[in-house]
């Protein structure tokens, strides 16, 4: 129970985070009837739509030929629990459909230490966020933000994606440049980017065992590897999937898929870079959890089997 009330209350930090224009707590399957793929927030039904609509969308090209992604773009999901969400679960949010979109149950096929490890994560650690560690990059497409949203740089050999959240910043090489050691483990991981036509193909390894999922203890190991897809479906409309392959944790491969919305031409939020206070008081916010019992979660290598 305490662990539910504290998620619930981060949650609802959370959706306060995500800025204007995103209502969680009445998600209707047609919500944005001038969009192309309209359910933009059933990311089942919204994974499905933008598949084929992108195949024929043309979007608008930069300078050098590419897809033109520059600009704010704002997500549509909280990180507080990825699965389905179904009302009163957490406080007073409404039904919010599932991030995951492979498998066909849209939940993570955990083996079966794993989702009991998840289970006790929940009960006796601190979600890593929770305690102002960096947002890691499986959760970057979804962790919450205010009305800045996401900002995408460009250019012909690279991508940067930043947000205000913990200063939180990813950089995307597009040329073949060595990869990291395989004993070198970051937040953001090794990063490397491509074109497959009209869509941006970005491969990620060397993640380290601290991360979360969300806020009730879906944890990945080092092995994992995720390859993200980004696609315009339309052009105020980013179609956003992500593949994760994680052999110590998962039973085969997920897929999660979200909408990423472009923020309104002219919003005056294109030229500020605000400072996220969010980091500020955690010392504090830390001591008080560890008095209650919680302590910060110590990375797959701890709670892994041990042979």
């Amino acid at each position: 129970m305490r662990t539910r009330l504290f998620g619930a209350l981060i949650a609802t930090a959370a959706a306060g985070l995500l800025g204007a224009g995103t209502d969680l707590r009445a998600q209707s399957p047609a919500e944005e009837p001038d969009r192309a793929c309209p359910a933009v927030r059933n990311y089942p039904a919204f994974h499905r739509c933008a598949i084929e609509k992108m195949k024929t969308f043309t979007p608008q090209m930069t300078p050098w030929g590419r897809p033109d992604l520059r600009g704010i773009w704002r997500p549509t999901r909280i990180a507080q629990d990825i699965e389905e969400v179904k009302p009163g679960m957490y406080g007073n949010f409404g039904h919010m459909y599932p991030l995951v979109v492979e498998p066909a149950t849209n939940k993570f096929p955990y083996n079966p230490w794993a989702m009991k490890q998840r289970y006790l994560n929940e009960q006796i650690y601190l979600s890593p966020t929770a305690v102002c560690l960096p947002v890691a990059q499986p959760r970057w497409s979804y962790s919450p933000v205010s009305i800045t949203g996401h900002r995408i740089t460009q250019s012909d050999d690279l991508i940067t994606f930043s947000m205000e959240r913990l200063h939180t910043y990813r950089m995307i090489h597009l040329d073949d440049r060595p990869r990291l050691p395989e004993n070198m483990h970051l937040w953001q991981g090794d990063s490397r980017g491509r074109w497959e036509g009209n869509t941006l193909v970005i491969t990620t390894t060397n993640l380290n065992d601290l991360m979360w999922m969300d806020h009730i203890g879906t944890f990945l190991s080092p092995a994992l590897e995720t390859v993200e897809r980004i696609s315009l479906v339309d052009h105020n409309t980013l179609h956003y999937e992500q593949t994760m392959t994680d052999p110590n944790v998962f039973t085969e491969p997920v897929k999660i898929a979200i909408a990423f919305l472009r923020a309104t031409p002219g919003d005056p939020m294109d030229d500020m870079d605000l400072e996220d206070t969010s980091v500020e008081n955690c010392e504090f916010e830390l001591k008080h959890m560890m008095n209650i019992g919680q302590v910060p979660f110590p990375g797959y290598e701890a709670v892994a089997p041990k042979e």
